[in-house]
């Protein structure tokens, strides 16, 4: 695991082509040292979680030249936006994994990854304010890989809705406030857990 804060050292980088791992945490270390990720052909995992500096073109490059990169973590950069999700799903050939919450995507991000990508298994798009029905629909009846898809406070997909998906694919795990508490419930009256026990004792 390589860690990059303002101590980075782009040295370090350079002369570590095999690193696997790289959590880029500072908006003053994206400009300087993104482009020599571009160098790291095993990069397998890159977080680039809430940096300012972050734009779609260098994620689009980054996913073109990182080919074996099969999780990426982009939360909390409200620029990335549909056309660059699209990118990464046309290109991510070893994607598994593409966190997106917060980003400024709509039903059409998840539409391109039910139609372009045959790897991706996790998307979470939570707190997307522009995630409808339409796209937790679509990316679920297109998708052959999806196994788990994140709708936390997306406010404009119905409970309705993902009651329904979860009945009609059973296969992938749904996220969502109701579904969560939902699952929690059935562990614990699987481990013997029971409203009546809790009240007595």
């Amino acid at each position: 695991m390589l860690h990059a804060s303002i101590a980075f050292s782009l040295r370090l980088i350079k002369s570590h082509v095999y690193v696997m791992l790289v959590i880029l945490s500072d908006k003053f270390v994206i400009k300087y040292c993104v482009c020599y990720l571009f160098q790291l052909q095993n990069l397998s995992v890159l977080d680039l979680r809430h940096i300012s500096e972050l734009n779609n073109e260098t994620v689009m490059e980054v996913v073109r030249k990182c080919r074996k990169l099969s999780s990426l973590n982009l939360c909390l950069n409200w620029s990335i936006n549909d056309r660059c999700v699209e990118i990464i799903a046309k290109e991510g050939r070893s994607l598994k994994e593409l966190y997106l919450v917060s980003c400024k995507i709509t039903d059409h991000a998840l539409i391109a990854i039910g139609q372009y990508s045959s790897t991706i298994e996790t998307v979470d798009a939570g707190w997307c304010k522009d995630i409808t029905d339409q796209g937790a629909t679509q990316i679920a009846q297109s998708s052959k890989s999806l196994r788990y898809l994140g709708l936390m406070r997306c406010d404009k997909v119905n409970e309705e809705t993902v009651e329904r998906l979860v009945v009609q694919y059973p296969h992938i795990v749904f996220s969502t406030v109701m579904q969560d508490c939902k699952r929690t419930l059935e562990r614990a009256y699987q481990m013997g857990w029971s409203p009546n026990t809790s009240n007595s004792s």
